[in-house]
């Protein structure tokens, strides 16, 4: 009786985690649907390149949805971060800002390279036109956060793997995460690892969405102010 109960547990793992990996598949998909947008902003008549600017910002909102609502079903409950969150992600930050300092500088003396592919790509989006700049730069400080981490923190962590794992999930978000950020160098493929395994480390360790959440939005509103004060001068 008990070796058949654990097989039936087993199974119910194997199912719950194939699930989890159909709809992790499901929302990179849409992750990368949603920017498309951005590329017809440019030209065109006012109605035209605000038309497209309103379908940009309605994929955001039923993209986010459909993460909450595939995360619900993984994950229940929403508590409040207290002041050990906090600080967690404080540090996590501060980890976070120290890695990109020794990589980057690491990615410039072997490759040359003072960005990534990955944010040189961003610069030039944001360059094509004024709307392309404003629509980027709202969604990558308080939309992208919400659907990237529903995506490689809920998702992938809460949906793919048993919830008593710890290390192989915090990696493996890294691993996915760098995987869909440009890189054309191994370095700066790690940069993104990192970062994407630091937010899975503080979300292991809090159980709060929100913390990620958070922390990524203040990292890429540090980085998006970064880029614009680049391209203003």
């Amino acid at each position: 009786m008990q070796g058949k109960v654990k097989v039936n547990g087993k199974s119910k793992q194997s199912w719950h985690s194939f699930i989890g990996v159909l709809w992790l598949i499901l929302m990179i998909i849409v992750t990368s649907v949603v920017q498309v947008p951005l590329l017809y902003m440019k030209g065109g008549s006012l109605a035209h390149q605000l038309m497209w600017a309103a379908l940009y910002l309605l994929g955001f909102v039923v993209a986010i949805a459909l993460g909450f609502w595939g995360y619900r079903r993984v994950h229940k409950g929403w508590q409040r971060l207290d002041r050990k969150d906090w600080w967690l992600m404080v540090k996590g930050y501060g980890f976070i800002i120290v890695s990109e300092i020794i990589l980057g500088g690491a990615n410039n003396v072997f490759y040359g390279e003072t960005s990534t592919a990955n944010n040189d790509a961003l610069h030039q989006l944001m360059g094509r036109s004024s709307l392309t700049l404003i629509m980027l730069s709202l969604t990558a400080v308080f939309a992208s956060p919400f659907l990237e981490e529903l995506t490689f923190r809920g998702l992938l962590i809460d949906g793919c793997f048993p919830a008593k794992w710890f290390w192989f999930p915090v990696i493996a978000s890294g691993v996915v995460f760098s995987l869909v950020h440009m890189s054309d160098n191994a370095i700066s493929w790690l940069l993104y690892a990192v970062m994407g395994g630091t937010f899975a480390y503080v979300y292991k360790r809090t159980g709060k969405l929100q913390s990620t959440i958070i922390l990524h939005g203040f990292n890429n509103l540090i980085a998006m102010g970064a880029m614009l004060s680049t391209m203003l001068h």
